[in-house]
C-alpha cells in the first residue's frame, strides 16, 4: 500500500460567492472569527457582548464592534495587515481568496480587472497576501 498524501480540495469560486457576495454579515463573521477565534472579548473590560456599528465615510464603509459594557470600539481590521486597506470587506475577501487559490498567486493586472480597482490597490493587496503566506 502506498502512503500518498492527498492535496486538500480547493474551494470553488461558486461556493465562495454564494457564501459572501450578497451577505455582508458572513464577511463580518469571517473577519471576526479570524481576529477573535475564541469569540469577541473587550480588551478594556473583558465583556463578551457587543453591538455592531456601521461607519459610513466618504471613501469607505467600515464596521466596528462596540463593547456593550464600556462602549470601547474595536475595528474588525485594526491590528491586522489589512488595517489600512480601503477595500470593502467582500472585495478584500475575494482578492485574498483568488490569490491563495492559485498555485503561484494571481497577477495584479488580473486582480485589477476582477475586483474593479486600480493597479496600485491590487499591488498592495497582492503584497499583503504574500505576507499572509509567509
Amino acid at each position: 500500500m502506498s502512503n500518498k498524501v492527498l492535496k486538500p480540495k480547493k474551494a470553488s469560486l461558486y461556493q465562495f460567492t454564494q457564501n459572501y457576495s450578497n451577505n455582508i454579515g458572513n464577511c463580518i463573521e469571517f473577519f471576526k472569527s479570524m481576529k477573535w477565534p475564541g469569540g469577541f472579548s473587550c480588551d478594556r473590560c473583558g465583556c463578551h457582548k457587543y453591538y455592531l456599528v456601521k461607519r459610513v465615510g466618504k471613501t469607505k464603509t467600515s464596521y466596528v464592534l462596540e463593547c456593550s459594557s464600556c462602549h470601547k470600539q474595536h475595528s474588525l481590521l485594526s491590528g491586522t495587515i489589512f488595517q489600512s486597506c480601503k477595500l470593502d470587506l467582500y472585495k478584500l475577501l475575494l482578492g485574498v481568496f483568488l490569490f491563495l487559490n492559485e498555485n503561484k498567486g494571481i497577477s495584479a493586472i488580473n486582480l485589477c480587472s476582477i475586483l474593479d480597482v486600480n493597479h496600485k490597490t491590487a499591488l498592495l493587496l497582492e503584497n499583503e497576501c504574500r505576507i499572509l503566506c509567509h
